[in-house]
């Protein structure tokens, strides 16, 4: 039976599925009703962040069990919201200048968010799957929204080819798991310690878990995203790689490490070592921006996934502070890269997106030129940035579960990748600028990037405050 301290008790998702449905009836009634249908979004958005704080510190399963609420999901659900707000603001000015300004822009935004938080709230594996699977809809039509662009609608059709396919692993996973165990329970099938020496059910865990590997870009299931981020729209290309991939780490994660077999520590420790020399690695070679950040993304997968290997109660603490710092960087780069980029005149390609442009940016872009290179030294993981803390954690993690090598190769690994980063910054600020290239800011645009920039310098000093506002996480 369904109650309504059921519908109660998910106020933050009837917000997101609410404000879905208005930016349709919005852009059925008015003729020209973005701006309109943008403000609902946003308000809608903040609306959520706002309740889910009331759920802190709460253990509550609803819905005859197929949703749970505690601090560890609300706090992967308000950095999806925060990196949403972010991505909302960001987005106007962008699709305006591509001309690809349409309604159901936001309410693809709100549907995959609505997806994202079924994904996070799931108690059974069967929710899990509809959550990932409009996420995943929504994102491949995003991927190929600047339809006029050939490298657009290949992001689109490969995304969508191996999503499809890596989602009939997800499903045969979760019969096997049901077969050997007869329920979709999450917490009924991963609290009975008697299945994990059912082979088939260990294979059906496998082949579930590898669906949630593609999303985050695990190796080797990591082909897909340079190639999806660099034909998608930039800003949607932020998107996936921060929002998305917490949808799937805050699904995987804490089942994973709920599980605390020491003997997938080495399989997962060999998953995350592959992953960051994978990305770290190729990176070094790239001289287009959105590849470089792709592979950079790579990598981050990596780290996180040193963090899952330690199957300790502090792996989720570092996880959600990362995300949390890897969040506000991430975005702000790319959203500095879209404002740097531009179209050819038949709005068949983009230009300058080869980090060649960048070169001598600092002389005439001197606050564009401050901010990237605040979110590349985030991103390499120098102190005192969110971007350090968020590594460190991490790698602490992994230290006190005795995985000493895999640190000690993640720390090599990172330093590796400031290299990369370096190379951007250098060409910035002492290298002579070859186009006189002049940066606008729209005012949305500069608030995001104001949001960005404070959050990874006061998460970068002030660490302890994402601690204090999710005690379950730091428990």
């Amino acid at each position: 039976m369904i109650h309504l301290s059921d519908f109660v008790n998910i106020v933050p998702i009837l917000i997101i599925v609410v404000a879905a449905i208005l930016t349709i009836l919005i852009d059925v009634i008015f003729k020209n009703g973005q701006k309109i249908t943008l403000s609902v979004c946003i308000i809608s958005v903040i609306s959520a962040i706002i309740t889910s704080f009331n759920y802190l510190n709460k253990e509550i399963v609803t819905f005859n069990e197929f949703l749970r609420i505690n601090d560890v999901v609300i706090s992967f659900s308000v950095i999806i919201y925060v990196s949403f707000v972010i991505t909302l603001l960001s987005s106007k000015s962008y699709i305006e200048r591509e001309e690809i300004n349409f309604g159901e822009y936001y309410t693809l935004l709100m549907f995959a968010l609505f997806g994202m938080q079924l994904m996070i709230f799931a108690n059974d594996l069967l929710i899990i799957f509809l959550g990932l699977e409009l996420m995943s809809i929504c994102f491949y039509i995003l991927a190929g929204f600047l339809r006029k662009r050939m490298k657009s609608n290949e992001s689109s059709l490969k995304y969508f080819l191996l999503g499809a396919f890596m989602t009939g692993f997800l499903l045969y996973g979760i019969s096997l798991i049901y077969g050997v165990t007869g329920t979709t329970n999450v917490a009924k099938i991963f609290t009975n310690s008697g299945v994990f020496k059912n082979t088939v059910f260990l294979i059906g865990t496998g082949l579930f878990a590898i669906g949630f590997f593609f999303k985050m870009g695990m190796f080797p299931f990591q082909m897909w995203i340079p190639d999806v981020y660099e034909g998608s729209p930039t800003i949607i290309s932020g998107m996936m790689s921060t929002a998305g991939k917490i949808a799937a780490v805050g699904t995987i994660a804490p089942i994973l490490i709920s599980l605390n077999l020491p003997e997938f520590k080495l399989f997962l420790s060999l998953i995350a070592f592959l992953t960051m020399l994978f990305g770290n690695i190729i990176a070094l070679s790239q001289v287009n921006i959105k590849r470089l950040l792709a592979y950079s993304s790579i990598a981050s997968a990596g780290y996180i996934m040193v963090a899952i290997a330690s199957l300790n109660d502090f792996a989720l603490r570092g996880i959600g502070f990362y995300l949390a710092a890897y969040t506000f960087v991430q975005l702000g780069s790319f959203i500095l890269v879209s404002l740097m980029e531009k179209s050819s005149e038949d709005k068949k390609d983009y230009l300058n997106v080869n980090i060649e442009n960048y070169k001598g940016l600092a002389k005439n872009n001197p606050l564009f030129a401050i901010l990237f290179t605040l979110f590349l030294f985030s991103l390499g993981g120098i102190p005192p940035l969110a971007g350090f803390w968020g590594k460190y954690y991490l790698f602490y993690s992994a230290i006190k579960s005795d995985l000493i090598w895999i640190s000690i190769v993640a720390i090599l690994l990172s330093v590796v990748s400031i290299y990369y980063y370096l190379k951007i910054i250098v060409y910035m600020w002492f290298y002579e600028s070859t186009d006189n290239i002049k940066i606008k800011f729209s005012p949305l645009s500069h608030i995001a990037l104001m949001l960005c920039a404070s959050g990874t310098i006061l998460f970068g000093i002030y660490p302890q405050l994402f601690f204090t506002i999710f005690k379950m996480v730091v428990k």
